[in-house]
């Protein structure tokens, strides 16, 4: 059955091609957040105001203008909220840590009620519109919210509106078969896939003959993977970053930028398209080291300064490879920005290249510069081994104003933690393990959740042993960590138990 979201573009059909849903989706996804957040602030201020009062009237007027713009587009709006989350004609609305508070409210809002959203099948006006707000409000001091609603929907006889009630995910199991997807393999996937979709890029780069293009949109499509993960499991994005690969460094260290920067993005409340725009940016940013030779992209030791020249002109490299033959997109741009400057300083003064009049660098540059030197610190390089990710922190804090930007350096601190996961550990009663899970609670940025490799003996643990390093007894923590230890430590083998229990 065609879904009323092919008709949100003139002539979308089931069948059309990626490229032209990747827009449509986008439209859709704009018009549900906006439709979200106006319900929550309409709602919220006819609980404050009279009915007459200017702030009711205009929050519903821009309530009204969405509606219709939608029922204009499919015919119909929608709208469902379902186990805290949001969805416009089945397709779910995904927003920002804020817009999620705003979600979650509503969906309260509307169970308390006994009901699960509303649709309405034509187009509304602001007096109608504006009675089946104060309706809704009302309905909550009800003692059967749900009759009094449908009551006052009944008088309303303009208003072509149907209350949806309650549903849970799959709960017709008798017809709806329940498919459980473990988001952790979800992400190994989507990690792995992401890696060898740069490899196949990067070597359409060197051997055009090799391919026939479109790796770039493909990347496009793993990257929107990567945020959809990052709404729902933004842990699990840490955690593949965690998994080190020095043997595949520039393919891995691409992906990890691009995660790292996706988690940042999502920090800081960027959008969807955002994210996804700042996840190809870090994921490219280097890719003009593809055309750099190999032995000079891994040689150990100072280099001269020819050398030194030709690894900067891989920066102009690398805006090259994205311009290509391509349309200059918003995205497009930005990924040319990204590549140019993500290796200048902050503050202007140094790095690479070197600017006759600089100017203030890209929000997206001073992000992928932070993710990109965290990556590379915490790798094994043919020169040095890698630093512990604590030990990388606290070089990029010192850095911090002069190198990097020091704002985003304290929310990327704070993003992971004083001990960042895959952080090796040795515990105050001896045991070895690696940090398993932290939280965005600044009280347990030093208290992370551990899983055990090794007892106090140095013996491998073969069950799922997690140390919760809050955990108090008598009043004091049971379990501390005593220090950080190198990252050869333990091998990757181990640290991909990340993923597991």
């Amino acid at each position: 059955m065609t879904s009323p979201l092919d008709k949100l573009q003139p002539g979308a059909a089931r069948d059309a091609s990626s490229r032209a849903e990747a827009p449509q989706r986008a439209h859709v996804q704009t018009l549900g957040k906006n439709l979200v957040s106006q319900l929550f602030m309409v709602l919220r201020t006819v609980r404050l105001h009279d009915k007459h009062n200017k702030s009711v009237l205009v929050a519903t007027e821009h309530l009204k203008d969405t509606l219709n713009t939608i029922i204009g587009a499919t015919g119909e709006v929608r709208l469902e909220f379902v186990e805290d989350q949001a969805y416009l004609s089945d397709q779910r609305v995904r927003v920002d840590y804020t817009g999620q508070e705003n979600v979650k409210e509503l969906a309260a809002e509307f169970n308390k009620r006994g009901l699960g959203g509303f649709t309405f099948k034509r187009s509304v006006t602001t007096p109608s519109l504006t009675e089946l707000l104060v309706a809704f409000n009302d309905a909550a001091d009800q003692a059967d919210s749900a009759k009094f609603m449908r009551d006052r929907l009944a008088d309303l006889h303009d208003l072509a509106v149907e209350m949806l009630g309650r549903r849970k995910f799959a709960d017709d199991k008798s017809t709806v078969p329940e498919i459980k997807v473990d988001p952790r393999l979800l992400a190994l996937q989507t990690y792995a896939k992401a890696v060898i979709a740069v490899k196949r890029f990067v070597a359409e780069l060197v051997t055009p003959e090799l391919g026939k293009g479109g790796m770039r949109l493909k990347l496009v499509r793993i990257v929107q993977d990567l945020v959809d993960l990052s709404d729902e499991r933004a842990n699990l994005l840490l955690k593949l970053v965690a998994i080190k690969d020095s043997n595949d460094y520039q393919f891995n260290h691409a992906v990890n930028v691009g995660v790292l920067a996706i988690a940042v993005g999502r920090a800081i409340g960027l959008s969807r398209d955002d994210l996804v725009d700042l996840g190809m940016a870090g994921l490219m940013a280097d890719l003009g080291f593809a055309v750099v030779d190999t032995d000079l992209a891994e040689k150990s030791g100072t280099l001269d300064d020819d050398e030194l020249e030709k690894l900067h002109e891989a920066t102009i490299a690398a805006v090259r490879v994205l311009l290509g033959k391509g349309a200059l997109t918003r995205g497009a741009m930005r990924r040319l920005i990204v590549a140019f400057q993500h290796h200048i300083h902050c503050d202007l003064k140094g790095g690479y290249p070197q600017l006759e009049r600089p100017r203030p660098l890209h929000l997206f540059s001073r992000i992928v510069a932070i993710c990109d030197n965290y990556d590379a610190l915490t790798t094994n390089r043919p020169w040095r081994e890698g630093f512990s990710p604590d030990e990388a922190l606290k070089i990029l804090a010192q850095g911090a104003g002069a190198k990097f930007d020091a704002l985003l350096v304290r929310i990327f601190i704070n993003l992971l933690g004083l001990y960042p996961i895959g952080t090796v550990v040795k515990l105050s009663n001896g045991e070895v393990g690696v940090v398993y899970h932290t939280t965005d609670d600044p009280a347990r940025f030093d208290r992370p959740f551990v899983r055990v490799l090794r007892n106090a003996n140095g013996q491998p643990v073969e069950r799922t042993m997690i140390r919760d390093l809050a955990e108090q007894s008598g009043g004091s923590y049971k379990y501390s960590i005593a220090q950080t230890l190198d990252q050869a430590a333990v091998d990757n083998t181990a640290r991909a138990s990340l993923f597991n229990g």
